[in-house]
């Protein structure tokens, strides 16, 4: 079986993480799942919850950091 990857995206209010795993042939002395890579950007999204919303400035960067994490996925050839 060859190896697949997976991500995982988890946007908090105060950091967005990525995390991609590796699933692995059954009986793999790794285990069946292999952490590939985390990363964790802090954008504190949460200090906008005051007002309600997110601010322009914190959209733009959250959107800008969701094409990065999207280049991300596509050189550990994720899974879509």
């Amino acid at each position: 079986m060859k190896k697949v990857n997976y991500a995982a995206i988890d946007i908090g209010s105060n950091a967005v993480r990525l995390l991609i795993k590796s699933v692995n042939e059954e009986g793999s002395p790794e285990g069946l799942l292999r952490k590939v890579q985390l990363i964790r950007i802090p954008l504190r999204l949460g200090e906008d919850f005051t007002t309600g919303e997110i601010s322009e400035g914190k959209a733009e960067k959250l959107i800008r950091l969701m094409k990065a994490y999207k280049q991300l996925m596509k050189i550990f050839e994720v899974r879509n």
